[in-house]
């Protein structure tokens, strides 16, 4: 992994934080001369002991993501070199793979920042991220308004 990145990974989900994260990807490959990864994951739950349905149920959603990222290209991208790519299942994995796959400098992703029990039941797909990818990743939260920080209105 070499400075300046010249290759950043970037997953999105389509939610404001993720937005955030996209933004200041795109500010970093714009000062740097970088292309960007655009990554999105729609979700395959499956529990134990179940079978997958087959990846065909999810056509409809993956035509609507790569929709939706097309958008993101025209608003975001333009001028910029990428690639664009809508995976199917386990979110951490996927990103994981997509991170081994592309061999990206950083990796920039977006994080809920959430605690306690909304952490314990939702799981931190970031922390995951951060704790087995094997570049540097950078992470971004979606800004907390002084007042909401101290706890104060």
């Amino acid at each position: 992994m070499a400075f300046p990145y010249k290759t950043i990974l970037c997953p999105v989900d389509f939610d404001e934080n993720s937005q955030a994260a996209l933004d200041k990807a795109v500010e970093i490959a714009r000062h740097l001369g970088s292309s960007i990864i655009l990554v999105h994951v729609l979700p395959l739950v499956v529990m134990s002991g179940e079978v997958p349905p087959p990846l065909g149920l999810y056509e409809d959603q993956k035509k609507d993501a790569q929709a939706k990222l097309a958008d993101i290209v025209k608003q975001k991208l333009g001028g910029l070199k990428h690639e664009v790519h809508v995976y199917t299942g386990d979110v951490i994995a996927t990103i994981l793979a997509a991170q081994a796959r592309h061999k990206p400098d950083i990796l920039v992703m977006a994080t809920h920042g959430r605690r306690g029990l909304m952490r314990m039941f939702l799981g931190s797909v970031s922390e995951a991220v951060v704790r087995k990818a094997t570049c540097p990743v950078l992470t971004f939260r979606e800004e907390i308004p002084a007042a909401d920080a101290s706890g104060k209105k």
